[in-house]
This record gives C-alpha cells, sequence and structure tokens, in this order.
C-alpha cells in the first residue's frame, strides 16, 4: 500500500517551473495528501493564485504518479493561502542557490520583509529596493552597492 509521505517523496521530482532549484514540496505548495488504492488526491496550493504555472504542475503532478501506477486528483486550493512558513529548508536552500536573497523576517510588514537584506552574490547588506514589484508578485528586485549586481528577493504574499 502506497502511502501520502511515499507520494510526497515521489513529488519531490516536481520542481518549481520558476525556481528549478525547488521542489514543489519544498515550496510548501503540496498540502494534504490522501490514497485510496490506487487513487491518490494532492491539494496544491499555489504561491499566488495568478500563478500561471498551475496547468503545468497539475500535469506533473500527474505524470509523476502515472509512472507509479496511479491515478491521481489534483486539486488546487485558493482557499488555503500558501504560507512561507511552508517553505522546508531544503526549499530555502534550494532559493538561496537559485540567487534569490531571502527575507529575514517573514512578515506582512513590508517595512520588515524588506530589512536586514543582504546580497546573495557577495553577502553585502549595502543594498537598496529598486522595486518590491519583480518579473512575479512573489520577488522584489534590489541592488548591491558594493557588487553592483541586481538581485531578487523571494517574498511571502503580503
Amino acid at each position: 500500500m502506497v502511502t501520502p509521505k511515499e507520494v510526497r517523496q515521489w513529488l519531490q521530482a516536481v520542481r518549481d517551473p520558476e525556481i528549478p532549484h525547488v521542489s514543489i514540496v519544498d515550496m510548501g505548495m503540496v498540502g494534504e495528501v490522501t490514497v485510496e488504492g490506487e487513487k491518490v488526491r494532492v491539494e496544491l496550493i499555489p504561491t499566488y493564485a495568478g500563478c500561471p504555472a498551475i496547468k503545468l504542475l497539475q500535469a506533473e503532478i500527474q505524470a509523476v504518479l502515472a509512472s507509479k501506477g496511479l491515478e491521481a486528483e489534483v486539486e488546487v486550493n485558493y482557499q488555503r493561502p500558501w504560507r512561507a512558513e511552508a517553505v522546508t529548508p531544503a526549499g530555502w536552500a534550494g532559493l538561496r542557490r537559485a540567487g534569490f536573497a531571502l527575507p529575514k523576517h517573514l512578515s506582512g510588514d513590508p517595512d520588515a520583509l524588506f530589512a536586514d537584506i543582504s546580497c546573495p552574490r557577495c553577502g553585502s547588506t549595502a543594498v537598496s529596493l529598486s522595486t518590491p514589484f519583480g518579473p512575479t508578485a512573489c520577488r522584489a528586485i534590489f541592488r548591491c552597492h558594493n557588487c553592483g549586481e541586481a538581485f531578487e528577493l523571494f517574498k511571502p504574499p503580503v
């Protein structure tokens, strides 16, 4: 009998399409997993309601589970908000490897969220916020005054 824990392990193979250093499990996007025989129900919690990758993620989850001989129902839950606290330590490490700055304070207060940011390339804290809105809603753009590089901060929804 397949267990929800095994399903989560298999879903580690499904990477965040925008940040392939991180799985959807480590990003905290996989909620409840239930198994009934050869049928699996997976709750998918998008980081943002407008995420354009939802259909792709549903198809990839179904493909991974089909490769194990299982039928998957992937339910997108827009009622349960994604929380940055659900990101695993491996997820935060993957975000760092991908070149993202990480918030030191998980907060709905933008002043706290954008405080104490350091450049992921050189480690300098001599940085400034260029824009709180990056290429996606979950990113902000900063510039490092030490190395001159622009970088993104992965931010939780506020």
